[in-house]
């Protein structure tokens, strides 16, 4: 059988790659997840104490790559606001 082949029309660069992820509800709520973190002073470590996440669970949910609802981003929203750490 033969392989499908690539053409340059098939392969998206730069601006146009950006712009296709950024529609892409996983890049969508993995950005928003990090923004969160960000904008409340909250790391890594802190989020999957008290989550109680594993790594690979944070990263599975970060990536949109799991049997992760709405409600439950929703909730991780709502637990990194809560566990703000003020800027020193």
């Amino acid at each position: 059988m033969e392989e499908p082949k690539v053409t340059k029309g098939d392969v998206l660069w730069g601006k146009a790659y950006m712009d296709r992820m950024r529609d892409m509800p996983f890049y969508i709520q993995g950005r928003k997840i990090v923004l969160e973190m960000i904008d409340n002073n909250v790391s890594i470590e802190q989020v999957l104490d008290f989550t109680g996440f594993t790594d690979h669970e944070f990263a599975r949910m970060l990536a949109g790559d799991g049997p992760y609802t709405q409600q439950q981003y929703d909730d991780l929203y709502a637990q990194i606001r809560a566990h703000q750490t003020p800027v020193k």
